[in-house]
């Protein structure tokens, strides 16, 4: 039988759809860690398809599974994720396999039937009235007080404002300093937030309050000068790293960070802004956009691959994709349209492991979904990934 490259196109595109609905088209959507015994601890899985999800045979763990220490917890067979809705998994039950998520926070990941992770996250400190959420569904974590078990995430009530850029080895002419961000296109009013270290948290001296009447602009930033003398809640940030928190004016904790070693041409940002992505560089951008020119290669480790979701999505004309390897790996990334035809190549070459971002511009395409793919074989031939995920140009 013969088959013309479009067939040929389509037919590895209907693979990648497969692969899709089977693997990387749901994820962790809502974590909830400070449960009771009426209500207890539960991680909500959302479908990001309009078609259902069978994931009888996954798995879901901590630590504890993650190390052998206990049995990792089975999804019973009949377990399916309903066309773009919900599962919830409560974890913290009575098996031997239930595990109680630490309120201040931990790593907890999802595998396939056949032992593959298709899906992690670490989440931060949470208190009882707060979950780790997804907003929009699916898309960037955040801690919010809007608490939304098996249905969809919210803004409502939620504090955009994030810690965005951290420098710890600051002089007497430019002391230790955090940048925060605002996400948001509307200004933020920031007045009696505050941000701390170990000795804010611990309580062994106060949290340093912002000034009243501060307010951040839409996309804008906000510095924080950390190192004052002349403030009794003044700390300095530790040269070897530490935990910093920052909480809102009601005193829920908005953001956590626990940022590395620094040398003194180092700052530990963001990159794009307000995205997940950490990285530690020489590329200092104090009160404004963070830009990444280069990139310590200590700082550069991870455990899982990982493709994550697109940053703007919607998007329009250009969006940023970031990956993780865990190990130096051939790589290909490329963009389909709907009906599996490539769009673009962005990436067919060696890279070393490491978290890294490329960029899609979509100038001259028209408004519609695409698909992303990532191919990743690690150059000792040992380990393989391939992972897709979906996103959607809006002109």
């Amino acid at each position: 039988m013969k088959i013309n490259i479009k067939s040929l196109v389509m037919l590895i595109f209907l693979g990648l759809v497969g692969f899709i609905n089977a693997q990387t088209n749901f994820t962790m959507n809502e974590i909830y860690s400070r449960g009771t015994t009426s209500d207890p601890d539960w991680i909500e899985i959302y479908n990001l398809t309009n078609a259902a999800i069978d994931i009888s045979g996954y798995k879901i763990y901590d630590i504890g599974g993650q190390s052998g220490t206990k049995p990792k917890k089975v999804f019973p067979s009949g377990s399916t994720i309903p066309a773009n809705g919900f599962l919830v998994v409560v974890v913290d039950d009575t098996t031997a396999s239930g595990f109680g998520l630490t309120s201040n926070g931990e790593k907890v990941w999802i595998e396939d039937a056949s032992g593959v992770v298709v899906d992690s996250v670490e989440f931060p400190a949470l208190q009882t009235n707060q979950s780790y959420s997804r907003v929009p569904n699916g898309q960037n974590w955040i801690i919010t007080n809007s608490i939304t078990k098996g249905s969809s995430n919210i803004y409502s009530n939620l504090t955009t404002i994030v810690i965005n850029e951290i420098f710890s080895r600051g002089t007497i002419n430019d002391p230790d300093w955090i940048e925060l961000y605002n996400p948001s296109s509307t200004p933020i009013d920031i007045s009696g937030y505050k941000i701390y270290d170990n000795n804010g948290y611990n309580g062994t001296k106060p949290k340093m309050e912002i000034t009243p009447g501060a307010v951040i602009n839409g996309n804008g930033y906000f510095v924080v000068v950390t190192d004052d003398s002349t403030h009794a809640s003044g700390f300095g940030l530790s040269s070897l790293g530490e935990e910093i928190w920052f909480e809102d004016a009601a005193g829920l904790v908005i953001d956590d960070v626990i940022f590395p070693a620094m040398d003194s041409i180092n700052s530990y940002s963001r990159f794009p802004d307000g995205t997940s992505v950490w990285y530690l560089t020489t590329t200092i951008t104090k009160g404004a956009a963070n830009t990444i020119t280069d990139v310590e290669d200590e700082e550069i480790s991870v455990n899982d691959f990982c493709l994550e979701q697109n940053y703007p999505n919607p998007f329009n004309p250009s969006t940023t994709i970031n990956y993780s390897l865990p190990y130096a790996s051939n790589i290909k990334i490329i963009v389909y349209n709907l009906i599996g035809e490539v769009v673009n190549e962005l990436a067919n070459f060696t890279q070393q492991a490491g978290n890294y971002s490329i960029r899609f511009d979509a100038d001259g395409l028209s408004s519609g979904i695409y698909f992303y793919s990532i191919t990743a074989n690690s150059v000792d031939g040992k380990q393989n990934y391939n992972s897709v995920r979906k996103m959607t140009l809006l002109k």
